[in-house]
C-alpha cells in the first residue's frame, strides 16, 4: 500500500503558492511604503532630446514654468540625454529636493528653471484592480483545486490561476533590492508561461484525454524565445540589431509581449470553439459552450479597449487599465464548467480545507522550528550552513506532508461521523460482496439494513422493476415501513414514485445511479429519496430512504457512496432476479430489427409503410432520394398529404378499397408522379397488406421502382429502330426511284438545249426540270439517312466546322436580315467523327434557324466543354415548336414548313449522325421566343476511357 497517497505535485504546489502568497505581500508592503519623485511632466524621447509633453496642473514642474515643447538639457548640470538618466537623477535626487532644469525653448534659448521635487506614490487606482483581478485568480484556482481535485484539468487550471495571480499582482520597486529582482523574475516568467499554460490547457480540456498533450511540448518554444529576446535586450546585446536598451524599444518590447498575450488566449479561444462543434458528449459540449464563451468575453474586451490602443501608440489611462477586469471571465467560466456537474457541499469542503489547514500549520511549525531554531543554533558553529537548513526543512516538509494530512483528515472524519465511520468504511467492502447473494429476500434486506445502519436513516425500502408491466416497479421489501398493510397494490410507475416538479437538487446532470426526490404518495409512507438502481443503462429497481437524522441533506461523499453502493447492487438484483435469458431475448429481438432496418435501407426501391390510417408509420433512405423528402418530415403524416390527389386515386382504383385495409397485392404500371422539388417521376408500384404474427391485417406496404431512366432509354431504342427500319426501306426506294429520275432529267435538259426561247413548251420543259431536281434532292436526301457506314472518322475541330458552315451561309443569312452572334471557346478539344456528316447537321440546324426566322432575328451559336463531352447551343429568336409537335420532330418526313420547303428528313438524318458518333441532342422551344437545340460530343479522350 502507498504510504503516502497524496502525489508529490501537490506537495510541491502548496509550498509554491505559500512562497508566492509570502512574496506578494512583501511586494505590496514594500509598494505602499515607496513614493517615486515626481516634477509633473510627461516627457518624450525625441530627435531633439527629452521634450515636454504635458504638464500636469498645480505640479512642481508648473510651478517651475515648465511648458510643453521645451527640451531638458540637464539637471543639476548633469547631462540628460534619455529617459533613463532622467530616472537615475531623478531617484537620485529623491522626493522633496530642489534642483536645477536648464531647458531649451522652441526659439533655441536656453533657460535654467528651479524645481522643488515633489513626492508621489507608487501605488495607484490601476493597482488596486491589478491586485483584485489577481485574487480573484488566486481564489476561483483554489476554490476549484478544493472542490474537486480528482477533476479532470483541476491541477492545470490551478497553476494557470497561479501563474495569472503572479502576472496581475507583482510589481517591483524603483529601488531594486534583492526581493524586487525576486519579483521581476517571477512576474516575468508567468507572464511567459500563462498564455502557453493556457493554450496548452484548452487543448487537453475536455471530459476525455484529448490529443493534445503529444505536440504540449511544442507550445513552449515561442516563449522560449521570448524570454531569450527579452535577457539579450536587457543585457544590451540587441544594440547592433538596433534595438538599445532605451525607452523606445521598451515600448517596442512591451507591444511584442502584449501581442503573445492575445494571441495566446484568442488561439485558446479558437480552439475552444473548434472543439465545441466537434464534441458529441452532452457535458463536454456544455463545458465547451461555457469556457469559449468566457473566454471571449474576456478577451475581446481587454484587446479592444486596452491593447488595441495602446499598440496603436495610446498612452493608458485608468479606464484602458479597468478593461482588465473582464479577464476574470476566463477563470470564471472555466472553474464554472469543471465544477457545474458536481455537488456543492459545504460540510466536505469545510473537513477538506481544515485537514489542509491544519496539517499546513504544522508543517510551518515544524519548518520555522527547523529555520529559525536550529538554524540560529548552527549559526554559531557554521554560519555558511543556512542553506543546507533550510534545504533539510523543505525536504522533511515534503516528506511529511503526506502522512500528517491523512492522519488529520481521518481524525476529522471520525470526529465528524463519529459511529457511522467504521460502517462507512465498510461500505464499499460490502457492496462488493452483494454480488455472491442469489436469493432476493435476504439480498434486499441486506441492502436495506446496510444502508439504513450507515446513512441513519429509519425507513428504507427496495423497489424492483417488474418484468410484466414496463414503467412500473413493485415493492420487494421495506425496512420501518408498513405500505404492504395500507394499500392494495404493490405496483407503482415511475411517475407515482417521482417528484417531476421539484427534483432533488443533488446532481446536475443525469448519471448512473442518480438520487431522485419522492413523490408525496411515498413522502406520505415516510420515504423522501429514492436513489436508482441502473445497469447498462437500464433501471432495474429503486432504493427508497427517509430523511436523514436532525435534517442533514446528502453530502457529494454520500452520494458516491451510495451511488457504489447502488451500481453492485443492481448487479446483484439482476442475477437475483434471473434477468439474464429476458435480457438475451431481448438483445435477439434487438438485433433481428436492425438486420430488419438493415434490409430495407440497403435495397434500391423506394419503401413506405402505412397503418390502416394511412399514417406513415416508416420509409427507406431511397424513398428519401427518390421523393426528396426526410423521412422526419414523413413520419407520422398522412400520405394523402404527401403524394397528389391523381396518384392516391390511381392506387385507390387499382387496389379496389377506399381505405388501406389491403387483401391482396397490387401493381401499378408506369405511374407518373412528381417529387418535393417538382422532378417528373415515372415508377412502378406496388401495394402490398402488411400483417402481423397472427395474420392481422395492420397496414400496407407501397413499393415505388424508379424506372423513368429504364423508359427514356426504351425511348431512345425505339427510336433508333425506327430509323433503323425506315433507313433500310428509304435505301431501296432511293436505288429503284433514282434510276428513272436520271433518265427523265437528261431527256429533259435534251430538249430544252433544242428548244427556242420563243417556244411555249420550253416553259413546261423548265417546270420539269425543276421538280426533277427537287426529285433528286429528296432521293439524296433519303440516301444520306440510310447511310450508316462506311464513312471514315477522324479527329474532327468542331469550332472550324462552324466557321465553315457559316461562310457557307453567311449571304443567306444577311439577306433574311439575321443577326449572328458566335461565343466559340479556344482551348476546345477535338471530337473522334466525320467531317462531312457533322458539317451536315450544322447546316441542317442553321437552315431551320433561319426558317424559323421569315422576319429576320438573332442567330446564336456556341461552344463549350463539360463532364468530358463537347456542347454546341444553338438559339434562335424565331416562332418556336409547339408542345405536341416538339415529340415527333425527329420522325422521318415530318415538317411543319410549308409545301415544297421541307422533306422532313433534316432533323431525321441529324439525329442519326448524332447517335452514330455517340453523341446526345436536346431541344427546348418556347412558341413565339425562339429554340434551342443543344448537341452533346464525345471527346477523343472520353471514348478511350
Amino acid at each position: 500500500m502507498n504510504r503516502f497517497p497524496v502525489p508529490f505535485k501537490v506537495v510541491a504546489t502548496s509550498l509554491l503558492t505559500g512562497l508566492v502568497v509570502l512574496i506578494s505581500l512583501l511586494n505590496l508592503r514594500d509598494r505602499s511604503n515607496w513614493t517615486d519623485p515626481w516634477d509633473g511632466v510627461l516627457w518624450g524621447e525625441t530627435a531633439h532630446g527629452l521634450q515636454a509633453q504635458e504638464v500636469s496642473p498645480d505640479s512642481p514642474g508648473q510651478v517651475a514654468g515648465i511648458k510643453e515643447g521645451e527640451v531638458l538639457l540637464s539637471i543639476n548640470a548633469r547631462q540628460v540625454a534619455n529617459l533613463g538618466n532622467y530616472s537615475d537623477l531623478l531617484y537620485w535626487l529623491g522626493p522633496n529636493s530642489a534642483a536645477t532644469y536648464t531647458l531649451k525653448g522652441p526659439d533655441a534659448a536656453t533657460r535654467d528653471a528651479p524645481v522643488q521635487i515633489g513626492a508621489k506614490r507608487f501605488m495607484t487606482r490601476t493597482d488596486a484592480l491589478r491586485i483584485v483581478l489577481a485574487f480573484f485568480h488566486l481564489g476561483i484556482g483554489v476554490f476549484v483545486i478544493l472542490r474537486g481535485s480528482r477533476l479532470p484539468r483541476s491541477f492545470h487550471f490551478y497553476i494557470i490561476c497561479l501563474t495569472a495571480f503572479v502576472v496581475y499582482f507583482y510589481r517591483f520597486t524603483p529601488k531594486w533590492d534583492g526581493l524586487d529582482k525576486v519579483v521581476y523574475g517571477f512576474s516575468f516568467a508567468a507572464f511567459l508561461l500563462l498564455p502557453v499554460l493556457f493554450l496548452h490547457f484548452c487543448m487537453r480540456f475536455t471530459l476525455e484525454l484529448s490529443g493534445g498533450r503529444s505536440r504540449a511540448p511544442l507550445l513552449y518554444i515561442p516563449a522560449a524565445a521570448l524570454g531569450l529576446l527579452h535577457l539579450l535586450w536587457l543585457s544590451g546585446h540587441l544594440v547592433d540589431w538596433g534595438l538599445p536598451r532605451d525607452a523606445l524599444s521598451a515600448q517596442l518590447m512591451d507591444r511584442i509581449q502584449l501581442i503573445y498575450l492575445c494571441a495566446g488566449f484568442f488561439i485558446g479561444a479558437i480552439l475552444l470553439w473548434r472543439k465545441r462543434a466537434l464534441a458529441r458528449d452532452l457535458i463536454t459540449r456544455q463545458q465547451m459552450k461555457w469556457v469559449s464563451y468566457g473566454t471571449m468575453a474576456g478577451i475581446l474586451p481587454f484587446s479592444m479597449f486596452y491593447a488595441l490602443p495602446f499598440l496603436l501608440g495610446a498612452r493608458p489611462g485608468f479606464a484602458m487599465e479597468a478593461s482588465m477586469l473582464f479577464l476574470g471571465f476566463i477563470p470564471l467560466s472555466f472553474a464554472y464548467a469543471i465544477v457545474h456537474y458536481r455537488l456543492l457541499d459545504v460540510e466536505v469542503l469545510f473537513r477538506r480545507g481544515a485537514a489542509y489547514f491544519i496539517a499546513s500549520s504544522l508543517l510551518l511549525a515544524i519548518y520555522l522550528f527547523f529555520v529559525l531554531v536550529l538554524g540560529r543554533a548552527l549559526e554559531w558553529v557554521a554560519p555558511e550552513a543556512d542553506f543546507l537548513v533550510i534545504c533539510i526543512a523543505a525536504l522533511a516538509i515534503a516528506l511529511l506532508f503526506a502522512p500528517v494530512r491523512n492522519r488529520v483528515q481521518a481524525r476529522l472524519d471520525r470526529f465528524f461521523y463519529k459511529d457511522r465511520f467504521d460502517d462507512r468504511a465498510g461500505l464499499q467492502e460490502f457492496a462488493r460482496m452483494l454480488t455472491t447473494e442469489i436469493s432476493l429476500g435476504r439480498l434486499s434486506r441486506s441492502v436495506l439494513e446496510r444502508v439504513s445502519k450507515t446513512f441513519q436513516v429509519e425507513t428504507a425500502a427496495l423497489f424492483v422493476a417488474d418484468s410484466c408491466r414496463p414503467g412500473f416497479l413493485h415493492l420487494t421489501d421495506e425496512l420501518g415501513l408498513r405500505m404492504s398493510e395500507y394499500t392494495d397494490s404493490l405496483a407503482f410507475s415511475e411517475d407515482q414514485l417521482l417528484d417531476r416538479e421539484r427534483p432533488s437538487g443533488l446532481a446536475g446532470v443525469d448519471v448512473p445511479n442518480r438520487l431522485h426526490r419522492a413523490s408525496p404518495v411515498l413522502a406520505m409512507y415516510g420515504l423522501h429519496y429514492l436513489q436508482d438502481l441502473n445497469l447498462r443503462g437500464r433501471r432495474i429497481g429503486m432504493i427508497g430512504l427517509g430523511e436523514l437524522p436532525r435534517g442533514k441533506h446528502f453530502s457529494s461523499e454520500d452520494l458516491d457512496l451510495l451511488g457504489a453502493l447502488a451500481g453492485y447492487a443492481a448487479i446483484a438484483l439482476e442475477n437475483a432476479s434471473l434477468y439474464r435469458s429476458v435480457e438475451i431475448k431481448a438483445l435477439e429481438l434487438e438485433r433481428l430489427k436492425i438486420y430488419t432496418e438493415n434490409i430495407l435501407e440497403s435495397i434500391n426501391v423506394a419503401v413506405l409503410v402505412l397503418d390502416l390510417e394511412g399514417k406513415i408509420t416508416s420509409c427507406n433512405r431511397a424513398f428519401e432520394e427518390l421523393y426528396d423528402v426526410p423521412r422526419e418530415e414523413v413520419r407520422d403524416a398522412s400520405v394523402e398529404d404527401l403524394f397528389a390527389p391523381d396518384v392516391i386515386a390511381s392506387i385507390h382504383r387499382v387496389t379496389g378499397a377506399e381505405g388501406w385495409a389491403l387483401q391482396s397485392i397490387s401493381n401499378i404500371y408506369k405511374l407518373y408522379l412528381q417529387n418535393r422539388r417538382g422532378v417528373s417521376l415515372i415508377v412502378n408500384v406496388s401495394v402490398i397488406p402488411l400483417m402481423d404474427a397472427t395474420d392481422q391485417i395492420t397496414g400496407c406496404v407501397i413499393v415505388m421502382d424508379d424506372i423513368t431512366f429504364k423508359v427514356r432509354l426504351e425511348d431512345q431504342l425505339l427510336q433508333a429502330e425506327k430509323l433503323s427500319s425506315i433507313g433500310l426501306l428509304a435505301a431501296g426506294i432511293a436505288h429503284e426511284v433514282n434510276t428513272p429520275l436520271t433518265g427523265i432529267s437528261s431527256y429533259t435538259q435534251m430538249l430544252l438545249k433544242e428548244t427556242p426561247d420563243h417556244d411555249k413548251r420550253k416553259t413546261v420543259l423548265e417546270k420539269i426540270e425543276k421538280q426533277t431536281f427537287r426529285a433528286a434532292e429528296i432521293v439524296n436526301g433519303l440516301l444520306s439517312f440510310a447511310r450508316m457506314n462506311g464513312s471514315e472518322f477522324g479527329n474532327v475541330d468542331v469550332n472550324q466546322l462552324i466557321q465553315e458552315s457559316l461562310s457557307l451561309l453567311d449571304h443567306q443569312l444577311k439577306q433574311c436580315n439575321i443577326r449572328l452572334e458566335s461565343h466559340l471557346e479556344r482551348s476546345l478539344p477535338r471530337v473522334h467523327g466525320n467531317g462531312g456528316k457533322l458539317q451536315q447537321v450544322l447546316i441542317n440546324l442553321l437552315l431551320n434557324a433561319r426558317d424559323a426566322m421569315p422576319s429576320g432575328g438573332l442567330l446564336e451559336i456556341e461552344t463549350s466543354m463539360n463532364d468530358s463531352m463537347v456542347l454546341v447551343d444553338i438559339r434562335d429568336t424565331g416562332v418556336g415548336i409547339s408542345q405536341e409537335n416538339i415529340k415527333r420532330i425527329y420522325d422521318p418526313f415530318f415538317t411543319t414548313k410549308s409545301t415544297g420547303n421541307g422533306t422532313g428528313l433534316g432533323l431525321a438524318v441529324t439525329y442519326g449522325i448524332i447517335q452514330e458518333h455517340g453523341g446526345r441532342i436536346f431541344v427546348d422551344s418556347t412558341p413565339g421566343k425562339g429554340t434551342h437545340f443543344r448537341l452533346k460530343l464525345p471527346t477523343q479522350q472520353a471514348l478511350s476511357a
